[in-house]
Protein backbone atom coordinates (compact mmCIF):
# COMPACT_ATOMS: atom_id res chain seq x y z
CA UNK A 1 0.00 0.00 0.00
CA UNK A 2 1.59 3.37 -0.94
CA UNK A 3 1.96 5.61 1.68
CA UNK A 4 -0.30 8.87 -0.42
CA UNK A 5 -2.96 6.56 -0.59
CA UNK A 6 -4.62 6.42 3.06
CA UNK A 7 -7.49 3.85 3.79
CA UNK A 8 -10.61 6.38 3.92
CA UNK A 9 -13.06 3.60 5.10
CA UNK A 10 -13.26 0.15 6.27
CA UNK A 11 -16.53 -1.52 5.59
CA UNK A 12 -17.32 -4.89 7.05
CA UNK A 13 -18.35 -7.97 4.64
CA UNK A 14 -20.69 -10.49 5.70
CA UNK A 15 -21.72 -13.79 3.85
CA UNK A 16 -25.56 -15.03 3.79
CA UNK A 17 -25.75 -18.42 2.85
CA UNK A 18 -29.43 -18.39 2.95
CA UNK A 19 -30.29 -18.30 -0.25
CA UNK A 20 -27.21 -20.04 -2.41
CA UNK A 21 -28.75 -23.24 -3.75
CA UNK A 22 -31.98 -20.97 -5.24
CA UNK A 23 -30.15 -17.95 -6.37
CA UNK A 24 -29.88 -16.76 -10.02
CA UNK A 25 -29.18 -13.64 -11.98
CA UNK A 26 -31.74 -13.29 -14.57
CA UNK A 27 -30.29 -11.67 -17.41
CA UNK A 28 -32.41 -9.75 -20.65
CA UNK A 29 -29.81 -9.02 -23.25
CA UNK A 30 -32.30 -8.52 -26.00
CA UNK A 31 -34.91 -6.03 -23.75
CA UNK A 32 -33.80 -1.74 -22.99
CA UNK A 33 -32.27 -1.16 -20.19
CA UNK A 34 -35.17 1.53 -18.95
CA UNK A 35 -37.69 -1.27 -19.20
CA UNK A 36 -38.47 -2.90 -16.12
CA UNK A 37 -40.34 -5.57 -15.35
CA UNK A 38 -43.20 -3.67 -12.81
CA UNK A 39 -45.64 -3.49 -15.36
CA UNK A 40 -45.26 -6.75 -17.40
CA UNK A 41 -48.00 -8.92 -17.49
CA UNK A 42 -46.64 -12.38 -16.51
CA UNK A 43 -49.32 -15.21 -17.50
CA UNK A 44 -47.10 -18.29 -16.97
CA UNK A 45 -43.98 -19.55 -16.17
CA UNK A 46 -42.45 -22.66 -16.68
CA UNK A 47 -38.86 -24.39 -15.44
CA UNK A 48 -36.81 -27.31 -16.18
CA UNK A 49 -35.21 -28.04 -12.75
CA UNK A 50 -32.74 -30.54 -14.18
CA UNK A 51 -31.32 -28.82 -16.75
CA UNK A 52 -31.98 -25.25 -15.51
CA UNK A 53 -34.43 -24.04 -18.01
CA UNK A 54 -37.12 -20.84 -17.44
CA UNK A 55 -40.21 -19.89 -20.09
CA UNK A 56 -42.07 -16.67 -18.96
CA UNK A 57 -45.19 -16.13 -21.08
CA UNK A 58 -45.27 -12.44 -21.13
CA UNK A 59 -48.73 -10.64 -22.24
CA UNK A 60 -49.32 -8.23 -24.79
CA UNK A 61 -51.14 -4.95 -24.71
CA UNK A 62 -53.35 -6.13 -27.56
CA UNK A 63 -55.31 -1.98 -27.41
CA UNK A 64 -52.15 -0.64 -27.44
CA UNK A 65 -52.01 1.95 -30.64
CA UNK A 66 -48.61 0.82 -30.97
CA UNK A 67 -49.78 -3.13 -31.79
CA UNK A 68 -51.06 -3.56 -35.07
CA UNK A 69 -54.05 -5.28 -35.19
CA UNK A 70 -54.09 -6.61 -38.74
CA UNK A 71 -50.25 -8.51 -38.54
CA UNK A 72 -51.49 -10.09 -34.93
CA UNK A 73 -54.72 -11.68 -36.42
CA UNK A 74 -52.35 -12.78 -39.41
CA UNK A 75 -49.74 -14.47 -36.92
CA UNK A 76 -52.38 -16.26 -34.91
CA UNK A 77 -53.88 -17.45 -38.66
CA UNK A 78 -50.76 -18.57 -39.37
CA UNK A 79 -49.81 -20.50 -36.30
CA UNK A 80 -53.54 -21.92 -35.17
CA UNK A 81 -54.99 -21.84 -38.11
CA UNK A 82 -58.73 -20.55 -38.51
CA UNK A 83 -61.68 -21.39 -35.30
CA UNK A 84 -64.82 -22.01 -36.31
CA UNK A 85 -67.77 -21.41 -34.05
CA UNK A 86 -67.64 -25.30 -32.55
CA UNK A 87 -65.36 -25.20 -30.33
CA UNK A 88 -62.91 -28.60 -29.66
CA UNK A 89 -61.66 -29.08 -26.20
CA UNK A 90 -57.99 -30.64 -27.57
CA UNK A 91 -57.41 -28.02 -30.85
CA UNK A 92 -57.62 -25.73 -27.77
CA UNK A 93 -55.48 -26.90 -25.69
CA UNK A 94 -52.73 -27.20 -28.04
CA UNK A 95 -53.34 -23.46 -29.53
CA UNK A 96 -50.41 -21.47 -28.77
CA UNK A 97 -52.34 -18.10 -28.70
CA UNK A 98 -55.06 -18.38 -26.85
CA UNK A 99 -57.08 -15.67 -28.52
CA UNK A 100 -57.44 -14.22 -32.66
CA UNK A 101 -55.02 -12.45 -32.11
CA UNK A 102 -50.84 -12.91 -30.87
CA UNK A 103 -50.88 -11.69 -27.29
CA UNK A 104 -48.09 -12.75 -25.76
CA UNK A 105 -44.35 -13.07 -25.78
CA UNK A 106 -42.52 -16.34 -24.55
CA UNK A 107 -38.79 -15.66 -23.44
CA UNK A 108 -36.71 -18.85 -22.92
CA UNK A 109 -33.71 -19.13 -21.14
CA UNK A 110 -29.98 -19.98 -22.30
CA UNK A 111 -26.93 -20.70 -19.57
CA UNK A 112 -24.33 -18.34 -20.64
CA UNK A 113 -21.59 -18.86 -17.39
CA UNK A 114 -21.39 -22.73 -16.22
CA UNK A 115 -18.72 -21.95 -13.33
CA UNK A 116 -20.70 -19.89 -11.36
CA UNK A 117 -18.49 -20.60 -7.88
CA UNK A 118 -16.60 -17.10 -7.74
CA UNK A 119 -19.44 -15.07 -8.52
CA UNK A 120 -22.40 -13.62 -5.61
CA UNK A 121 -24.65 -10.73 -5.00
CA UNK A 122 -24.22 -7.80 -2.90
CA UNK A 123 -26.47 -5.71 -0.89
CA UNK A 124 -24.65 -2.28 1.04
CA UNK A 125 -27.06 -1.24 3.76
CA UNK A 126 -26.09 0.65 6.87
CA UNK A 127 -22.53 0.38 5.99
CA UNK A 128 -22.29 -2.84 5.74
CA UNK A 129 -21.75 -5.39 2.50
CA UNK A 130 -24.00 -8.27 2.44
CA UNK A 131 -22.43 -11.11 0.22
CA UNK A 132 -24.78 -14.37 -1.13
CA UNK A 133 -22.91 -16.73 -3.64
CA UNK A 134 -25.19 -17.60 -6.43
CA UNK A 135 -26.44 -20.99 -7.76
CA UNK A 136 -26.53 -19.77 -11.87
CA UNK A 137 -26.96 -17.26 -14.50
CA UNK A 138 -29.52 -17.41 -17.15
CA UNK A 139 -30.25 -15.13 -20.19
CA UNK A 140 -33.50 -15.25 -21.27
CA UNK A 141 -34.52 -14.16 -24.96
CA UNK A 142 -37.31 -13.96 -27.12
CA UNK A 143 -38.45 -17.22 -28.29
CA UNK A 144 -40.05 -17.78 -31.81
CA UNK A 145 -41.11 -21.30 -31.60
CA UNK A 146 -44.31 -20.64 -32.78
CA UNK A 147 -43.07 -20.25 -36.61
CA UNK A 148 -42.04 -23.89 -36.61
CA UNK A 149 -45.56 -24.82 -35.56
CA UNK A 150 -46.55 -22.41 -39.02
CA UNK A 151 -43.76 -24.35 -40.80
CA UNK A 152 -45.41 -27.98 -39.85
CA UNK A 153 -48.93 -26.65 -40.57
CA UNK A 154 -47.48 -25.98 -43.94
CA UNK A 155 -45.73 -29.28 -44.51
CA UNK A 156 -48.78 -31.13 -43.08
CA UNK A 157 -51.46 -29.53 -45.51
CA UNK A 158 -48.76 -29.81 -48.25
CA UNK A 159 -48.83 -33.71 -47.34
CA UNK A 160 -52.49 -33.73 -47.35
CA UNK A 161 -53.20 -31.80 -50.71
CA UNK A 162 -50.76 -34.28 -52.35
CA UNK A 163 -52.54 -37.30 -51.17
CA UNK A 164 -56.04 -36.52 -52.26
CA UNK A 165 -54.95 -35.31 -55.47
CA UNK A 166 -52.54 -38.23 -56.26
CA UNK A 167 -53.55 -41.59 -55.32
CA UNK A 168 -50.92 -43.78 -55.85
CA UNK A 169 -50.32 -47.38 -55.31
CA UNK A 170 -46.93 -47.53 -52.74
CA UNK A 171 -44.43 -47.85 -54.95
CA UNK A 172 -41.77 -51.32 -54.54
CA UNK A 173 -38.79 -50.05 -52.34
CA UNK A 174 -35.65 -51.72 -52.16
CA UNK A 175 -34.60 -52.81 -48.57
CA UNK A 176 -31.44 -52.50 -47.07
CA UNK A 177 -30.21 -54.46 -43.75
CA UNK A 178 -27.73 -52.53 -41.77
CA UNK A 179 -25.79 -54.19 -38.85
CA UNK A 180 -24.82 -51.88 -36.09
CA UNK A 181 -21.10 -51.81 -34.98
CA UNK A 182 -20.16 -52.31 -31.19
CA UNK A 183 -20.03 -48.86 -29.83
CA UNK A 184 -16.68 -48.16 -27.72
CA UNK A 185 -16.24 -46.07 -24.66
CA UNK A 186 -14.72 -43.70 -26.02
CA UNK A 187 -17.61 -42.99 -28.95
CA UNK A 188 -20.12 -43.28 -26.49
CA UNK A 189 -18.46 -40.47 -24.60
CA UNK A 190 -18.54 -38.98 -27.49
CA UNK A 191 -22.09 -39.67 -28.53
CA UNK A 192 -23.41 -38.46 -25.24
CA UNK A 193 -21.46 -35.35 -25.50
CA UNK A 194 -22.69 -34.40 -28.90
CA UNK A 195 -25.33 -31.31 -29.53
CA UNK A 196 -27.77 -33.45 -30.89
CA UNK A 197 -28.08 -36.03 -27.47
CA UNK A 198 -28.02 -32.83 -25.44
CA UNK A 199 -30.53 -31.10 -27.11
CA UNK A 200 -32.84 -34.71 -26.86
CA UNK A 201 -32.47 -34.96 -22.92
CA UNK A 202 -33.42 -31.11 -22.78
CA UNK A 203 -36.45 -31.93 -25.07
CA UNK A 204 -37.27 -35.06 -22.70
CA UNK A 205 -37.69 -33.25 -19.62
CA UNK A 206 -40.96 -31.59 -18.98
CA UNK A 207 -41.58 -28.39 -18.03
CA UNK A 208 -42.95 -27.56 -14.70
CA UNK A 209 -45.34 -24.90 -13.48
CA UNK A 210 -43.77 -22.31 -11.47
CA UNK A 211 -45.54 -19.50 -9.27
CA UNK A 212 -44.73 -15.79 -10.24
CA UNK A 213 -44.57 -13.02 -7.37
CA UNK A 214 -44.07 -9.75 -7.94
CA UNK A 215 -40.98 -7.62 -6.61
CA UNK A 216 -43.10 -5.66 -4.84
CA UNK A 217 -45.50 -8.61 -2.68
CA UNK A 218 -44.64 -9.63 0.50
CA UNK A 219 -43.19 -12.76 -0.33
CA UNK A 220 -40.27 -11.03 -2.04
CA UNK A 221 -39.97 -8.59 0.46
CA UNK A 222 -39.45 -11.79 3.09
CA UNK A 223 -36.62 -13.18 0.14
CA UNK A 224 -34.87 -9.88 0.21
CA UNK A 225 -34.42 -10.18 3.81
CA UNK A 226 -32.35 -13.41 3.47
CA UNK A 227 -29.83 -11.37 1.69
CA UNK A 228 -28.78 -10.13 4.82
CA UNK A 229 -26.23 -12.39 7.02
CA UNK A 230 -27.42 -14.03 9.96
CA UNK A 231 -24.30 -14.37 11.68
CA UNK A 232 -21.56 -11.54 11.43
CA UNK A 233 -18.33 -11.35 13.22
CA UNK A 234 -16.73 -8.28 14.82
CA UNK A 235 -13.44 -8.72 12.97
CA UNK A 236 -11.75 -10.14 15.68
CA UNK A 237 -9.82 -12.61 13.56
CA UNK A 238 -8.19 -9.97 12.18
CA UNK A 239 -6.03 -8.66 15.07
CA UNK A 240 -4.27 -12.31 15.51
CA UNK A 241 -0.95 -13.09 14.59
CA UNK A 242 -0.17 -14.52 11.78
CA UNK A 243 0.36 -17.80 13.01
CA UNK A 244 -3.02 -17.96 14.80
CA UNK A 245 -4.47 -16.83 11.75
CA UNK A 246 -3.29 -19.57 9.35
CA UNK A 247 -4.42 -21.76 12.69
CA UNK A 248 -8.19 -20.42 13.04
CA UNK A 249 -8.65 -20.89 9.30
CA UNK A 250 -6.86 -24.14 8.69
CA UNK A 251 -7.40 -26.58 12.13
CA UNK A 252 -4.99 -29.07 12.29
CA UNK A 253 -6.50 -32.99 12.05
CA UNK A 254 -5.23 -33.62 15.84
CA UNK A 255 -7.59 -30.59 16.87
CA UNK A 256 -10.51 -31.85 15.41
CA UNK A 257 -9.65 -35.20 16.70
CA UNK A 258 -8.99 -34.56 19.58
CA UNK A 259 -12.75 -32.16 19.41
CA UNK A 260 -15.31 -34.01 20.56
CA UNK A 261 -17.96 -31.33 21.85
CA UNK A 262 -19.94 -29.31 19.81
CA UNK A 263 -19.73 -25.73 19.99
CA UNK A 264 -22.80 -23.70 19.80
CA UNK A 265 -23.02 -20.71 17.30
CA UNK A 266 -24.11 -17.80 18.56
CA UNK A 267 -27.38 -17.62 16.42
CA UNK A 268 -27.91 -21.37 18.24
CA UNK A 269 -27.29 -19.66 21.78
CA UNK A 270 -29.61 -16.64 20.86
CA UNK A 271 -32.12 -19.09 20.30
CA UNK A 272 -31.74 -21.27 23.58
CA UNK A 273 -32.02 -18.59 25.33
CA UNK A 274 -35.25 -16.77 24.40
CA UNK A 275 -36.92 -20.11 24.20
CA UNK A 276 -36.16 -20.34 27.76
CA UNK A 277 -37.09 -16.55 28.75
CA UNK A 278 -39.34 -15.88 26.32
CA UNK A 279 -38.85 -11.85 26.14
CA UNK A 280 -35.49 -10.19 26.88
CA UNK A 281 -34.22 -6.81 26.58
CA UNK A 282 -30.98 -6.51 24.30
CA UNK A 283 -28.71 -5.40 27.38
CA UNK A 284 -30.38 -9.16 29.35
CA UNK A 285 -29.58 -10.72 26.65
CA UNK A 286 -26.02 -9.56 25.89
CA UNK A 287 -25.30 -10.15 29.23
CA UNK A 288 -27.17 -13.71 29.30
CA UNK A 289 -24.56 -14.65 25.86
CA UNK A 290 -21.43 -13.56 28.02
CA UNK A 291 -22.39 -15.48 30.78
CA UNK A 292 -22.64 -19.05 28.04
CA UNK A 293 -19.29 -18.46 27.38
CA UNK A 294 -19.51 -16.78 24.13
CA UNK A 295 -17.68 -13.19 24.00
CA UNK A 296 -19.11 -11.01 21.29
CA UNK A 297 -19.52 -7.66 20.46
CA UNK A 298 -22.71 -5.55 20.08
CA UNK A 299 -22.24 -5.62 16.16
CA UNK A 300 -21.76 -9.38 16.09
CA UNK A 301 -24.79 -9.94 18.50
CA UNK A 302 -27.12 -7.23 16.52
CA UNK A 303 -26.14 -9.31 13.32
CA UNK A 304 -26.76 -12.45 14.87
CA UNK A 305 -30.27 -11.85 16.47
CA UNK A 306 -31.51 -10.50 12.55
CA UNK A 307 -31.65 -14.56 11.83
CA UNK A 308 -32.66 -15.75 15.17
CA UNK A 309 -35.01 -13.50 16.57
CA UNK A 310 -37.48 -10.92 16.07
CA UNK A 311 -38.15 -7.38 18.04
CA UNK A 312 -41.38 -5.95 19.41
CA UNK A 313 -41.51 -2.75 20.33
CA UNK A 314 -37.45 -2.96 21.54
CA UNK A 315 -37.56 -6.27 23.18
CA UNK A 316 -36.16 -9.71 21.81
CA UNK A 317 -38.87 -12.60 21.26
CA UNK A 318 -38.36 -16.50 19.80
CA UNK A 319 -38.80 -16.92 16.22
CA UNK A 320 -42.55 -18.81 15.53
CA UNK A 321 -40.98 -21.77 14.13
CA UNK A 322 -38.56 -22.44 16.39
CA UNK A 323 -41.58 -21.85 19.09
CA UNK A 324 -43.49 -24.64 17.05
CA UNK A 325 -41.03 -26.81 15.46
CA UNK A 326 -42.61 -30.41 15.30
CA UNK A 327 -45.90 -31.27 15.16
CA UNK A 328 -48.95 -30.41 17.58
CA UNK A 329 -52.75 -30.91 17.74
CA UNK A 330 -53.04 -27.68 16.23
CA UNK A 331 -51.20 -26.73 12.58
CA UNK A 332 -47.45 -26.13 13.44
CA UNK A 333 -48.33 -23.15 10.46
CA UNK A 334 -51.75 -21.56 12.07
CA UNK A 335 -49.77 -21.37 15.14
CA UNK A 336 -46.81 -19.87 14.04
CA UNK A 337 -49.50 -17.40 11.84
CA UNK A 338 -51.31 -16.89 14.95
CA UNK A 339 -48.50 -15.66 17.33
CA UNK A 340 -46.95 -13.71 14.35
CA UNK A 341 -50.14 -11.56 14.55
CA UNK A 342 -50.13 -11.36 18.17
CA UNK A 343 -46.62 -9.65 17.81
CA UNK A 344 -47.56 -7.16 14.90
CA UNK A 345 -50.81 -5.93 16.88
CA UNK A 346 -48.07 -5.48 20.41
CA UNK A 347 -46.10 -3.57 17.64
CA UNK A 348 -49.29 -1.60 17.20
CA UNK A 349 -50.82 -1.13 20.20
CA UNK A 350 -50.03 -1.28 23.65
CA UNK A 351 -52.88 -3.62 25.29
CA UNK A 352 -54.97 -6.20 23.11
CA UNK A 353 -58.15 -7.96 23.68
CA UNK A 354 -58.07 -11.72 23.89
CA UNK A 355 -61.60 -12.32 22.82
CA UNK A 356 -61.10 -9.95 19.02
CA UNK A 357 -57.51 -12.59 18.76
CA UNK A 358 -59.50 -15.55 19.09
CA UNK A 359 -62.61 -14.70 16.36
CA UNK A 360 -59.29 -13.45 14.13
CA UNK A 361 -57.12 -16.17 14.30
CA UNK A 362 -59.81 -19.20 14.44
CA UNK A 363 -57.97 -21.56 17.23
CA UNK A 364 -59.19 -22.63 20.32
CA UNK A 365 -59.38 -20.32 22.82
CA UNK A 366 -56.60 -22.52 25.18
CA UNK A 367 -54.12 -22.01 22.20
CA UNK A 368 -55.04 -18.13 21.83
CA UNK A 369 -54.28 -18.25 26.15
CA UNK A 370 -50.97 -20.27 25.58
CA UNK A 371 -49.75 -17.87 22.77
CA UNK A 372 -50.54 -14.75 24.84
CA UNK A 373 -49.28 -16.34 28.22
CA UNK A 374 -45.75 -16.43 26.35
CA UNK A 375 -45.24 -12.64 25.53
CA UNK A 376 -47.67 -11.04 27.60
CA UNK A 377 -49.64 -10.81 31.19
CA UNK A 378 -53.13 -9.71 31.87
CA UNK A 379 -54.02 -6.41 33.12
CA UNK A 380 -57.79 -6.31 34.81
CA UNK A 381 -57.93 -2.45 34.08
CA UNK A 382 -56.50 -2.43 30.53
CA UNK A 383 -56.21 -5.87 28.64
CA UNK A 384 -52.91 -8.06 27.42
CA UNK A 385 -50.01 -6.06 27.67
CA UNK A 386 -46.42 -7.41 27.31
CA UNK A 387 -44.62 -9.15 30.34
CA UNK A 388 -41.51 -6.82 29.55
CA UNK A 389 -41.78 -2.44 29.16
CA UNK A 390 -40.87 -1.03 25.82
CA UNK A 391 -37.19 -0.52 25.83
CA UNK A 392 -37.33 2.76 24.11
CA UNK A 393 -34.04 3.30 24.97
CA UNK A 394 -32.86 0.64 22.11
CA UNK A 395 -35.67 1.72 19.64
CA UNK A 396 -33.47 5.21 19.88
CA UNK A 397 -30.22 3.80 19.46
CA UNK A 398 -30.58 1.26 16.78
CA UNK A 399 -33.37 3.28 14.38
CA UNK A 400 -32.44 1.17 10.88
CA UNK A 401 -32.88 -2.30 13.20
CA UNK A 402 -36.38 -0.85 14.30
CA UNK A 403 -37.12 -0.11 11.02
CA UNK A 404 -36.15 -3.44 9.42
CA UNK A 405 -38.29 -5.37 11.70
CA UNK A 406 -41.21 -3.31 11.24
CA UNK A 407 -41.02 -4.06 7.22
CA UNK A 408 -40.79 -7.63 8.83
CA UNK A 409 -43.88 -7.11 10.55
CA UNK A 410 -45.79 -5.71 8.20
CA UNK A 411 -44.99 -8.32 5.63
CA UNK A 412 -45.85 -10.98 8.09
CA UNK A 413 -49.43 -9.38 8.66
CA UNK A 414 -50.77 -9.39 5.59
CA UNK A 415 -49.47 -12.58 5.28
CA UNK A 416 -51.83 -13.46 7.61
CA UNK A 417 -54.35 -11.56 6.26
CA UNK A 418 -53.97 -12.98 2.62
CA UNK A 419 -54.34 -16.53 4.76
CA UNK A 420 -57.59 -15.30 6.15
CA UNK A 421 -59.25 -14.02 3.43
CA UNK A 422 -58.44 -17.45 1.36
CA UNK A 423 -60.29 -19.25 4.30
CA UNK A 424 -62.94 -17.09 4.09
CA UNK A 425 -64.04 -17.78 0.01
CA UNK A 426 -67.01 -20.18 0.45
CA UNK A 427 -67.09 -23.68 -0.82
CA UNK A 428 -69.39 -24.56 -3.46
CA UNK A 429 -72.92 -25.74 -2.08
CA UNK A 430 -75.73 -27.67 -3.25
CA UNK A 431 -79.05 -26.27 -4.08
CA UNK A 432 -81.45 -26.48 -1.25
CA UNK A 433 -85.40 -25.51 -1.53
CA UNK A 434 -84.64 -23.29 1.07
CA UNK A 435 -82.71 -20.51 -0.19
CA UNK A 436 -80.66 -18.02 2.10
CA UNK A 437 -79.36 -14.23 0.64
CA UNK A 438 -75.97 -14.23 1.64
CA UNK A 439 -73.99 -10.50 1.54
CA UNK A 440 -70.57 -10.63 1.01
CA UNK A 441 -70.17 -8.66 4.42
CA UNK A 442 -71.30 -11.93 6.38
CA UNK A 443 -68.92 -14.23 4.04
CA UNK A 444 -65.58 -12.64 4.42
CA UNK A 445 -66.44 -11.96 8.03
CA UNK A 446 -65.04 -15.05 10.53
CA UNK A 447 -67.54 -17.42 12.12
CA UNK A 448 -69.15 -16.95 15.38
CA UNK A 449 -68.09 -18.76 18.06
CA UNK A 450 -71.36 -20.43 20.07
CA UNK A 451 -69.34 -19.62 23.32
CA UNK A 452 -68.59 -15.51 21.54
CA UNK A 453 -72.23 -14.83 22.66
CA UNK A 454 -72.43 -11.05 24.62
CA UNK A 455 -74.94 -10.95 27.69
CA UNK A 456 -76.89 -8.30 25.47
CA UNK A 457 -77.58 -11.04 22.88
CA UNK A 458 -78.30 -13.79 25.52
CA UNK A 459 -80.91 -11.36 27.57
CA UNK A 460 -82.35 -10.51 24.60
CA UNK A 461 -83.02 -13.71 23.48
CA UNK A 462 -84.06 -15.46 26.42
CA UNK A 463 -86.66 -12.45 26.84
CA UNK A 464 -87.79 -13.68 23.84
CA UNK A 465 -88.35 -17.01 24.35
CA UNK A 466 -90.58 -16.16 27.94
CA UNK A 467 -92.61 -13.66 25.19
CA UNK A 468 -93.06 -16.25 22.57
CA UNK A 469 -93.86 -19.02 25.31
CA UNK A 470 -96.91 -16.87 26.84
CA UNK A 471 -98.58 -15.82 22.61
CA UNK A 472 -98.52 -20.14 22.36
CA UNK A 473 -100.02 -20.66 25.70
CA UNK A 474 -102.73 -17.71 24.47
CA UNK A 475 -103.12 -19.10 20.99
CA UNK A 476 -104.04 -22.84 22.27
CA UNK A 477 -106.41 -21.50 24.44
CA UNK A 478 -107.93 -19.52 22.10
CA UNK A 479 -107.76 -22.43 19.41
CA UNK A 480 -109.60 -24.49 21.84
CA UNK A 481 -113.08 -22.44 22.37
CA UNK A 482 -116.48 -23.55 21.23
CA UNK A 483 -116.19 -21.38 18.07
CA UNK A 484 -113.34 -23.53 16.42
Amino acid sequence: MEEDDPVVQEIPVFLSQALTKNLYIYQYPVRPANRDWSNAKVENVSIKPRNKLVRMEIGLDTYSDKYCSSKGEQIAVNTDGLHGLIKDKEREKSRYFKTDVMDKIVYESSSTCVDTQHYAIGILQDKELHCTPIQGIVQLRPSYSYCDKQDKRKQDKNELDVSEDEEKEPEIQQVTVKFARVETEVAKKAREKSFHTISQKVAEEPWYDALWKSSKSDQAELERLKLFSATSSDGSALTLEARDYIKELVPSAEEDEQETEKTLTLPEVIKEILLDAKLMTFTELREAVRRSGLQSGDAALLGALGGAACCVRGLWAPRSHDVYPRATPAPPRLLCAARDHVLYLFTQHPYVDRRKITAAVRLPASDVLGILQSVAKLNPNTGWELLLPPDLAFEAKYPEIIQRQNLYWEARQRQFNEMLMGECVPKRQRKKSQRDSISSDTMLSPKPRCNSVSEEESDRKRYKNKSASGVGKRTRHVSGGPDT
